[in-house]
Formats: C-alpha cells, sequence, structure tokens
C-alpha cells in the first residue's frame, strides 16, 4: 500500500434522516454528511448551486470605497492600469476585470510582470512609471497584500492603488488606497476562499450592480471557473456556483480566443469536466509564462481573429511542450543531487530543500509539486541565477508552509503564498552560498517540530466500503449529482473486497495499468496511473482489495463503467 486508508464515518440515523429529508439514496446522504453538510437546506443548496445564491458583495471590506474609486475614474476619464500576476488565477482575474472596465465605457491597459526576471510580487518602479504615462489609477489582482514597498512608492507618487488579492495578509495591511480581500482580520465577507479571480468577479458584480448591468455577469463565469480550478482553492461556498456554471459555460463557448484554447486542448465540442481544465487547459496558460511570454494569453482572450487566436494558441502548446522538457530535466538533476530515495531520508529529513544553478524558474512550482506527490513531504526549490535566487514550495495537508517561511523571515528577501503554496527570493548568487545550507537546515528543524512520521505517509479516505454487485452506472450517477470535483471537495474514494481480476492486466504507455475487474455481472476497466510496477502483482491476483474511485468513459457514444484506482491491498 501507498497510503493510510481511513475510512470515513458512516452515522446511520443521520443518514437515513438526511435520506429521508432530501428523498436521495442513502450512499449520496453519506457522502454530504462526510463533507459537513448535516443540514438539508445546506445540502440542497450544495446539490443545486445556485447564481442568486451568491453573497452581496458590498459585504466585503473596503468594497464601496473601491467602487465609488472606480467610478470617480469613469467620470474623470482617467486611465486605468491593471497589475496583474503570472498565474493562471492572475491571468484570468486581469482578462475579467479588463473586459468589465471595457464595458462601464473606461480605458484599462494592463501589466503582466515576467515570471522569469521580476519575480512575485508588485514592482514598486512599474507603479511609479505608470503615474508618468498619465494613469490616475492601478488596481493589482491577485498579488500585493504585502506590497508595503509598491504602495508607498504609488502613494508617495500620487497614483492611487486598490489591491485585489487573496493571499494571507502580514499583522499589518499595506498602505493603498483601498484593499479588497476575505482573508483581512477586519473583513467580514462571508466566503474566506475566494481565489483571486473570484475576489475580481465579486468587484465586477459590485460595479455591475450599482450600473445595472447584473445580468451579463454569467458570461465572466467560464473565466472565472478555469481561474478557479487553477489555484486549487476549495470548491464550496461561492466557488461551486462559479465553476458549476462556468464549466457549463465552457461546454459552448462564444469567445473565439477559449473556442481555440479548448480545440487545441483537444477538448472542443462536449462537456468540459473539472479534470479537462486543470489537466488541459491550465498548463498551457501557465507554459506561456513559465517559459518567458505573458501578455500573449491576454491577448488571446480579447482577440475577435480566429487566425490570430489559433496561432497564438500554436505557440502555447509548443511552449508546454518546451515545458515539459524543462520540468523533465530538473527533476533528474535534483535526482541525482540528493539521490532522492525514500530509504535515504525516511528517518531524517521532513522538509526538503533543493537548489540548483539556473534551474529554469518557470518550472521550479511544478518540479516542487512532483516531489511532494512523489515523498510526501514539503518541498522549496530554489534556482540560483546570476542576479538572485527563486525559489517555489509546494506542502502536504499537514503543514503550513507560509508559516515555516515566517518563522525564518530574515532569510529571505522576500516571500508570499498560503500553507501550501509559496514563493520567495534572497541574494544569494552561487549554490556554494552557506545561507542555502542554513535555510535547509532551519527550514527542516521547524518540520521536524511539527510533522510526526506516520504524517509522512498521506492518508487515503475512504468513504465507504461497496460490494462489487452494487458497482455500477447507476451508482456513478448518484455521486456525480456531488461534482464538479476538487480541493475542498474531493472526487469520493471507494472500497471493495474480493473484487474479481477478470483480465489483463495490460501496459499503456510503459507507465499506466489498465486491467477489467467483475462488476455487477459486467466487466469494468480498471486503470492505475503511473503504476505499470504493479502489472506481476496484479497479474497473480484472482481477486483485490482495491481503493478507487468511479466515472464513466465515453467511446463512440457508448458509456462504459471505469474505475481509478488509488490503492491496492
Amino acid at each position: 500500500m501507498k497510503f493510510r486508508w481511513q475510512l470515513q464515518p458512516n452515522p446511520r440515523e443521520k443518514v437515513e434522516s438526511l435520506a429521508a429529508q432530501l428523498e436521495v439514496p442513502p450512499l449520496l446522504a453519506r457522502l454530504l454528511l462526510q463533507r459537513g453538510i448535516e443540514d438539508a437546506d445546506a445540502a440542497s443548496s450544495f446539490l443545486d448551486p445556485r447564481l442568486d445564491a451568491l453573497h452581496d458583495p458590498f459585504l466585503m471590506r473596503d468594497m464601496e470605497r473601491t467602487v465609488e474609486r472606480i467610478e470617480a475614474a469613469r467620470e474623470r476619464r482617467e486611465k486605468v492600469l491593471i497589475y496583474g500576476d503570472y498565474d493562471v488565477d492572475g491571468i484570468t482575474s486581469t482578462v475579467v476585470l479588463r473586459r468589465a472596465l471595457e464595458m462601464m465605457g473606461m480605458e484599462a491597459d494592463f501589466h503582466i510582470p515576467a515570471r522569469l526576471k521580476d519575480g512575485y510580487g508588485l514592482q514598486p518602479e512599474v507603479l511609479v512609471a505608470a503615474q508618468g504615462d498619465g494613469f490616475g489609477l492601478a488596481i493589482s489582482v491577485d498579488s500585493g497584500i504585502r506590497g508595503f514597498e509598491a504602495c508607498r512608492a504609488a502613494r508617495e507618487a500620487g497614483l492611487d492603488l486598490i489591491v485585489t488579492d487573496h493571499h494571507v495578509p502580514a499583522a499589518q495591511l499595506p498602505p493603498a488606497y483601498a484593499i479588497l480581500n476575505p482573508k483581512r482580520s477586519d473583513c467580514s465577507y462571508p466566503d474566506k476562499d475566494l481565489a483571486a479571480v473570484g475576489v475580481v468577479f465579486k468587484l465586477v458584480q459590485a460595479l455591475f450592480k450599482r450600473a445595472g448591468k447584473e445580468s451579463v455577469l454569467p458570461h465572466f463565469l467560464k473565466l472565472v471557473a478555469i481561474g478557479t480550478i487553477a489555484d486549487i482553492v476549495p470548491l464550496t461556498g461561492e466557488n461551486r456556483i462559479f465553476v458549476k456554471h462556468g464549466l457549463a459555460g465552457l461546454s459552448d463557448p462564444r469567445n473565439v480566443g477559449l473556442r481555440e484554447l479548448l480545440s487545441g486542448a483537444g477538448i472542443e465540442g462536449r462537456e468540459v469536466s473539472q479534470r479537462d481544465v486543470g489537466f488541459r487547459i491550465v498548463p498551457r496558460i501557465n507554459a506561456v509564462t513559465r517559459m518567458g511570454g505573458g501578455r500573449e494569453v491576454v491577448d488571446l482572450f480579447s482577440t475577435r481573429d480566429a487566425r490570430q487566436a489559433r496561432l497564438i494558441v500554436e505557440d502555447m502548446n509548443l511552449k508546454n511542450e518546451q515545458r515539459r522538457g524543462e520540468e523533465a530535466a530538473i527533476l533528474r538533476q535534483a535526482e541525482e543531487l540528493e539521490r532522492l530515495r525514500p530509504q535515504d531520508f525516511e528517518a531524517s529529513k521532513r522538509l526538503l530543500v533543493l537548489a540548483g544553478q539556473d534551474w529554469h524558474r518557470g518550472v521550479i512550482g511544478i518540479v516542487a509539486s512532483r516531489l511532494v506527490e512523489r515523498f510526501n513531504r514539503p518541498v522549496l526549490i530554489l534556482s540560483v541565477g546570476e542576479g538572485n535566487t527563486q525559489g517555489s514550495g509546494r506542502s502536504i495537508e499537514d503543514f503550513n508552509l507560509l508559516e515555516a517561511l515566517e518563522e525564518n523571515a530574515e532569510l529571505f528577501e522576500r516571500f508570499g503564498g498560503h500553507a501550501m503554496a509559496v514563493g520567495c527570493s534572497l541574494d544569494v548568487t552561487s549554490c556554494d552560498d552557506p545561507r542555502l545550507t542554513e535555510i535547509a537546515l532551519r527550514l527542516d528543524d521547524y518540520a521536524q517540530s511539527r510533522l510526526q512520521s506516520e504524517q509522512l505517509t498521506p492518508r487515503l479516505p475512504i468513504a465507504g466500503y461497496l460490494e462489487p454487485d452494487s458497482i455500477d452506472l447507476n451508482l456513478v450517477d448518484q455521486v456525480e449529482r456531488l461534482a464538479p470535483w476538487g480541493a475542498g471537495n474531493p472526487r469520493p474514494v471507494f472500497a471493495a473486497e474480493g473484487l474479481q481480476v477478470a483480465a489483463g492486466p495490460w501496459i499503456l504507455k510503459q507507465q499506466h495499468l489498465k486491467f477489467q475487474v467483475q462488476c455487477n455481472g459486467s466487466r469494468g476497466d480498471a486503470i492505475w496511473w503511473k503504476n505499470a510496477s504493479a502489472a506481476d502483482s496484479i497479474a497473480a491476483s484472482v481477486q483485490v482489495e482495491m481503493a478507487f474511485t468511479i466515472g464513466r468513459e465515453v467511446y463512440q457514444g457508448e458509456s462504459k463503467l471505469l474505475l481509478t484506482v488509488q490503492d491496492v491491498k
């Protein structure tokens, strides 16, 4: 086994009561309860997320002040600069806000920082230059909540700066004109888990509410869904509403660039899933900024020229292939550098810090994610260059990586992010600099004091055991009522004992495993991604005890049961 299986509770009386109130099968009621949804009204809202359930945007602190300043800018015909960010959340935020301001008759330009040169956060010189170029108002998206220097520079230059962000603030707020961030300690907004594009959507909602344009708000949800999924925020509350309706809209997009992007990703003309967005659309958008571009992604969603959009998407696909190559190269170097095998550090390191000279800064975050998946430890990857060192970190469920950096703040020039993902920079230009060793030791010491050895084996919550004869497409239909899946609402994992291996296994693309099991009188396909090494054990088995998710695959118009294997005992 790769995981610690943890059977989730099944409070029978509560299950029966909720199932009766909702008139749903007991299994669906059990899954709702396991998500902390015990009230029938809350359950109904979860199963049917409606746009009219969105909160009043003016509940967010500084919303009134922000809207009034933007309306004043429109009256004065001020130029507005949107200071974007280079990840998918930041780019979709930029596109949504720019389009909304243009629909209000305003002139809005944007700045996307260069991921490889500028790093994370607001650059003071960009804001000062904007004031000199005649901009009267700047609005940041997905950054700025810790941009003290940039906010002071904008104020001294006479440029009003509105910060919209969703990252965790420091103890004090920067001196911006206004700050929209539901994570502010003095903000009582009900939903604290919005992505940056969700915060921007709330701003657009407030602006359009005042302007009588609320009827067009659903058109923005396609991009809001993409940004929300990309940032891996909990798909509950308003995020669930955004994604549910946004995914429905992606099945028939009107935007020329979005349509070409779906076509280039191989998902045109069919229902688009959260997995499609996460594994096909998001990597292509991210690849542009990871490999040195940026502005062209915003242009993609702004153009009405199908040929121009097609050329941009072709370049995105090319950059995505380049990104994969860079990622694989750094992974190989990291493995050689640290001899990264579990037995090498099983009883020692709790947190991995890996540094390499001139590692491609656009992909170190992905490499960190790959290593977290492999070793279930927090990972910080540092790219050492001539000018400075930039880092990207990813964490595990039981460890707050941002707090680890905050505890050792003096080691870094700048850092930011949240519990599961961080970015940082420091004044180091050589891999031989002893400060890198100090960072590795101190962060590992911090992790040693907070992570127990059992936490390094990932948990696998099991929603319940199923009888093989109960596993069919009707069961899939029940479970799919809880979609869309994501952080905060993961696809439920079930287990079954005595599953009959009916055929196979077969190795796919030299890394995946496929076999068939007997379910409800017929055969169902089972796929075990990146586990070709388990072929011999499956081939030698008559029956297996297996943890899996259930879904359907459609081939030539016919639906078939598909089990995605998570683990086998």
